[in-house]
Order: structure tokens, then C-alpha cells, then sequence
């Protein structure tokens, strides 16, 4: 079994079609926070809310998120 990265209420950056061969939808980043960490036998792996002015909320696999770049 695989062990989870991230945790509940941690930030991440959610990228939709992280392996694109289009630039603009690989590059198209957005902030979420993880708000629940799926049982391993469910398909996906979180439900997040995504930041981005919408209100959504959606089940991701981990392979879609990556950890916040820290620098600013």
C-alpha cells in the first residue's frame, strides 16, 4: 500500500493535466487545500476545494497535486 503525501488542511498546487503536451494546460496551475484523505480502495486519493474563486470541490488522484512552491 502506498502512503498518502499530503494531509488535511495542507495547501497544494492542483494541476489539472499535469502530463499535457500542450503547454498552456500543462503549465495551468491552481491552489487548493486538501480536505479529505480517501480510503485506499476508493479511485481517488483526496477531495479538495479548489481556490479559485469557484467554490469547488472535487476528488483527485495524488498525481495531480504537487506541493506548494514555498518561495515568493
Amino acid at each position: 500500500m502506498k502512503a498518502r503525501k499530503f494531509k488535511i488542511d495542507e495547501w497544494v498546487d492542483y494541476h489539472r493535466f499535469p502530463d499535457s503536451k500542450f503547454e498552456a494546460l500543462k503549465n495551468d496551475c491552481t491552489r487548493a487545500v486538501i480536505l479529505e484523505v480517501l480510503d485506499k480502495r476508493e479511485i481517488y486519493d483526496y477531495r479538495i476545494f479548489i481556490d479559485d474563486g469557484t467554490s469547488t470541490v472535487r476528488k483527485v488522484k495524488e498525481e495531480n497535486l504537487f506541493p506548494v512552491n514555498k518561495t515568493k
